[in-house]
């Protein structure tokens, strides 16, 4: 053959061209038969892949489940953080390490986060009995489950020592400052150093993450704390039991919530008067992941019509006898109808939903224009 005595590049042109033509010829007998199989029993595949839509259609409604665990989307399960995290969970408790150095190295499970900051560039030292009023809210706090009213106390973490709920030390510093106030003191006579203070019992507790915004005072030895413009008080919830009380904690959680915005808004006068305030949850970065797919919504439409006038001009021609506008339209619902029916096997199988998987249709619908370009 007169390629053979030619260069190497040419020859391997002509044969991959070769391959391109034996491979074209042979999906095109095959799709040719499929279509003749598929004219021949006209009945069967318009009723069976209709029915099978439903069915698995009716199950994306009763089996639909978001993901809840924001791991599972950016790291495997074989991953060292998670077994690195494990390790740190058991070696570590919260109700034993909290008391002596805050540490980011492992979560610490389900909790309320109270974020306090004095308006106005205020001093948070100065309105201990704000700060307290809203604790004390917190820990009044009641949620209803089958019928039983619980409280932070039936949910918090319990210390080893004294089988209380395990607080904050800078909420016993606040009840010291306030009890100075009322015995016509200033909190100046209430000793608070950082990030290590010492507290009336003796324990020498660490507070760099409770206090923000801090200046000392002039020619302070140990760091004595003249301002501070917030505080942040965690609300330790048990998360190492049955499921039930893991679902309590989680209601807790979403009414600890509902108060915190209510407290900052003119319900509340005496609290939101001298005081923003701020929440934060185990769940909040979750809850703001999951709330993309809800904002979603209106882009999500918009791209699906801009999906249909994109197959049906691809489809149509000057020519109305070759143009097939429908046959576009009529593609891009296969594509829905499929997608519908593949989200009903993925929660058959137990996979949950997550804001991610909202662009695979679209990456479908791709394919199918690009073939009614092709």
């Amino acid at each position: 053959m007169c390629f053979i005595g030619g260069d190497g590049a040419s020859g391997s042109w002509i044969l991959w061209r070769m391959l391109r033509q034996v491979i074209h010829r042979g999906l095109k007998a095959s799709f040719y038969w499929l279509g003749l199989f598929v004219s021949r029993h006209p009945v069967f595949f318009l009723t069976v892949p209709a029915v099978l839509t439903i069915i698995f259609g009716s199950t994306v409604l009763s089996r639909f489940k978001p993901e809840t665990d924001l791991e599972v989307l950016v790291a495997p399960t074989h991953s060292l953080a998670k077994i690195e995290r494990s390790l740190a969970n058991s070696l570590f408790p919260i109700d034993q390490s909290k008391h002596k150095l805050y540490s980011d190295l492992h979560t610490p499970g389900r909790y309320g986060r109270l974020i306090l900051l004095a308006k106005s560039g205020g001093n948070i030292l100065e309105l201990a009995d704000q700060v307290l009023q809203v604790h004390k809210q917190v820990l009044d706090l009641r949620v209803n489950y089958k019928g039983f009213n619980y409280t932070f106390a039936h949910l918090c973490v319990l210390s080893h020592r004294d089988k209380r709920c395990l607080l904050d030390d800078i909420i016993t510093i606040f009840e010291d400052i306030r009890l100075a106030v009322l015995s016509n003191s200033t909190f100046h006579k209430v000793p608070v150093s950082y990030p290590n203070t010492t507290l009336k019992d003796g324990r020498v507790s660490f507070i760099g993450h409770q206090l923000g915004g801090v200046s000392f005072s002039a020619n302070s030895r140990d760091q004595q704390v003249k301002f501070a413009r917030a505080v942040q008080i965690t609300y330790y919830l048990r998360n190492h039991g049955p499921v039930v009380q893991d679902a309590i904690a989680e209601r807790w959680e979403n009414e600890f919530c509902t108060l915190v915005t209510r407290l900052s808004m003119a319900e509340a006068p005496h609290a939101s008067d001298q005081l923003h305030i701020q929440s934060l949850t185990s769940f909040s970065l979750w809850r703001d992941f999951h709330q993309t797919g809800v904002l979603a919504k209106g882009e999500v439409l918009v791209s699906l019509v801009l999906v249909l006038l994109a197959a049906t001009i691809s489809s149509s021609m000057r020519d109305c006898l070759r143009g097939k506008p429908f046959l576009g339209l009529l593609g891009v619902l296969t594509i829905c109808i499929a997608n519908v029916t593949a989200a009903g096997i993925f929660f058959i199988s137990d996979g949950k939903f997550n804001s991610t998987l909202l662009g695979i249709p679209f990456f479908a619908m791709g394919e199918l224009k690009q073939g009614l370009c092709d």
